[in-house]
């Protein structure tokens, strides 16, 4: 008698998923203590970049502030206020679950 096989489940693909995924991401760790003038360097640099390149979707990996004094986020609430500055900037909103969810901003842009 033939054994039975298993239906292997396909796994479910969100056709739109690769539509919404950040086309470039700058991640601030690793780069030791920063200043408000540093992060807004830092920021404004990779601005220019994504405006070169004609992106419109980017992912700022700015960690959840679990290693900044008393525990508090510095560097996403900053980031986020200045980027909400910016004339070119549509939305900044905290970052998928996948992508690493309150450690991280998505922004939409329009150059």
């Amino acid at each position: 008698m033939a054994k039975k096989r298993k239906k292997q489940r396909k796994e479910k693909v969100n056709k739109y998923d690769n539509l919404s995924k950040p086309q470039a991401e700058f991640d601030f760790h690793g780069r030791g203590i920063l200043t408000q003038d540093h992060i807004k360097e830092m920021v404004d640099k990779f601005m220019e970049e994504c405006r070169d390149r004609g992106l419109s979707k980017v992912l700022f990996i700015t960690g959840k502030g679990l290693h900044s004094r008393n525990g508090m986020p510095v560097i996403k609430p900053f980031v986020k206020k200045y980027l909400q500055s910016k004339s070119f900037v549509i939305r900044v909103y905290e970052g998928r679950f996948d992508r690493g969810g309150s450690g991280t901003l998505e922004v939409i842009l329009d150059f």
